[in-house]
């Protein structure tokens, strides 16, 4: 009897255990978020324990040099805007050349044309010098390239989202889009054929349905050239430096708004 009773303390003791951890218990939830830069320099470190400085002052600098290094010069100040931009012309360019230049390394066929999202690119260029750090605060992601095969039913769900987005940014096809739809498609100067499927080139983000390219999931067919798409900015700016050249971008009518 005796025991029967320890066994009904017992499991009377570990049913209430339960029930205080249980009511201890809580879901938490990230209610904001806030950020603050602390830059370091010997007037913001004066009062910080100088070991600590000492310490982070060496990566900083070294930071600081490399972020400092200018890939190339700018002509112009190279910003947003719709149906197409200057910035959306020169990253998705730059994007599609260096793809093509890793794909011949790699004994890959070429990509066709290009696409990407004027979210991702976070500032515009300047008039004049264009460091690493300013290509960095450009493109802040870790975003790489894939290169999707793309058959006519694929292709119809980003042309039509090119026309809900009034325009993306786009690099070898050009497009008109209105109100009802779109039309005048040219893949590299060639009408668009619909039998063909097409190589396109963009990043993992909207590859992954980032965006609201929800479509884009459904592609079976993905290549990853291990390259960055902020590397892919860098080499094609230091490429254009060491042939003394300078940035210069044009609104070419890739993507024109008719009635």
């Amino acid at each position: 009897m005796k025991g029967l009773i320890r066994k009904r303390i017992l499991f009377s003791l570990s049913g209430l255990t339960f029930l205080v951890i249980s009511a201890c218990s809580s879901y938490f939830t990230v209610g904001d978020i806030k950020t603050k830069q602390y830059p370091v320099n010997d007037s913001t470190m004066a009062g910080v324990d100088s070991s600590i400085y000492n310490f982070i002052k060496p990566y900083h600098d070294t930071l600081d040099k490399t972020m400092s290094e200018i890939l190339v010069y700018s002509e112009q100040n190279i910003g947003k805007g719709s149906p197409e931009s200057l910035i959306g012309n020169f990253t998705t360019d730059a994007l599609l050349n260096q793809t093509n230049l890793k794909c011949d390394t790699l004994n890959l066929k070429r990509a066709d044309f290009a696409f990407g999202n004027s979210g991702g690119l976070r500032m515009s260029l300047p008039t004049g010098e264009v460091t690493l750090g300013r290509v960095f605060e450009l493109m802040p992601f870790e975003n790489t390239i894939l290169i999707l095969e793309m058959n006519h039913e694929q292709l119809k769900s980003l042309f039509s989202y090119i026309v809900q987005r009034k325009g993306i940014p786009l690099a070898g096809i050009r497009i008109k889009i209105s109100k009802t739809g779109y039309q005048d498609i040219l893949i590299n100067g060639t009408p668009y054929d619909s039998t063909k499927t097409y190589r396109v080139a963009t990043n993992d983000y909207l590859s992954n349905g980032g965006d609201g390219m929800m479509f884009l999931r459904e592609v079976k067919s993905k290549t990853d050239i291990e390259l960055k798409v902020r590397d892919s900015f860098i080499r094609e700016m230091r490429g254009l430096h060491q042939q003394g050249k300078k940035i210069k971008v044009v609104l070419d009518g890739r993507v024109t708004e008719i009635q």
